[in-house]
């Protein structure tokens, strides 16, 4: 005989769930026998087959992995959810307005005919969480479709979650070089059908091979106003130099670092007293605001890269 166990925190359950549990005084056995609780559908799959099947079925649904099928004896629960009132019980699903809306991860009316994007990670996800609620307006010409991060556990994975976004990770140490790894970033975008990506904090070079197969289709922002400052230090050097104005850039990325057409600049005043971290937060906040402005730009087709890396500027009203 076999049992399903399966863990609540591994999926996302509607705000909705959590207010009917609240307001009902519901157990959680009345819950889980009475509610989906947000699963429509379980899929049993080989565990060798499981990665494939979830990205096939991201690729158009919201779809984790809760849990696994395991022996049991005969006495023992044949269901068995763990967590399941400790997952009501989160902050991010107390509800306040009960809206339902179109999520970012799914192919519908409110993403139809929109670029797909991803956005690729390595931290909390600040930039992130701007994209996606720029690419939420019905104006926007782009949509989050999947986001990837090379570190597990990270604050942007959270974001993308709790906006309906498939997230993948792909551990770079898995990966015996830059180029092996790049290829099985390559290979996950190509499985969502992903048109554009965005580099929001991913702390990582890519290569070569990668750039160029993806030429004109990479954004990357950099806390300067390049071609000044470029490199990992950039609000230090500008504190050093004593310029009076620095800013961020959002740019096409090319083989060589921080030196790609350059899409979208706002300028941020260096102010008496400024610290690389007073800096860094007033420069963030400018990031905030051009990085969706320039992939909005891009995704309607006002801009591209043209011959010899250089921008071509539609001219269409």
């Amino acid at each position: 005989m076999t049992s399903c166990i399966s863990d609540a925190n591994c999926w996302k359950i509607p705000a909705i769930f959590s207010w009917l549990q609240r307001e009902g005084s519901l157990s959680e056995q009345e819950m889980a026998r009475t509610y989906n609780c947000g699963v429509g559908a379980v899929l049993v799959v080989d565990k060798e087959f499981a990665r494939q099947v979830l990205i096939d079925v991201q690729r158009e649904e919201e779809a984790w992995v809760i849990g696994e099928v395991v022996p049991c004896s005969k006495d023992s629960c044949r269901v068995d959810i763990k967590n399941l009132m400790e997952a009501f019980q989160r902050k991010d699903l107390q509800l306040k307005h009960y809206v339902p809306e179109q999520t970012n991860g799914l192919q519908g009316p409110l993403t139809k005919g929109k670029v797909r994007v991803a956005v690729l990670i390595s931290g909390t996800g600040t930039n992130l969480e701007a994209l996606i609620t720029s690419t939420k307006s019905p104006d926007s010409a782009a949509y989050i479709a999947l986001v990837i991060s090379n570190k597990s556990g990270v604050g942007g994975l959270q974001k993308a979650e709790r906006a309906g976004i498939p997230t993948v990770v792909i551990d770079h140490k898995q990966y015996s070089s830059r180029g092996e790894f790049d290829k099985a970033m390559d290979k996950v975008l190509e499985e969502f059908s992903i048109e554009f990506v965005c580099l929001a904090g991913f702390m990582r070079i890519l290569s070569g091979p990668f750039v160029k197969k993806w030429e004109g289709k990479i954004l990357n922002v950099h806390p300067s106003l390049l071609p000044s400052f470029k490199g990992a230090n950039a609000h230090k050097l500008v504190l050093e130099a004593g310029v009076r104005l620095t800013g961020c850039t959002v740019h096409f990325v090319a083989e060589e670092v921080d030196a790609g057409a350059i899409v979208f600049q706002e300028a941020v005043p260096v102010e008496l007293g400024d610290t690389e971290e007073t800096l860094s937060e007033r420069v963030k906040k400018a990031e905030h605001r051009a990085f969706p402005a320039a992939l909005q730009l891009v995704a309607s087709g006002a801009v591209k890269l043209g011959p010899e890396g250089k921008l071509c500027w539609s001219m269409k009203k």
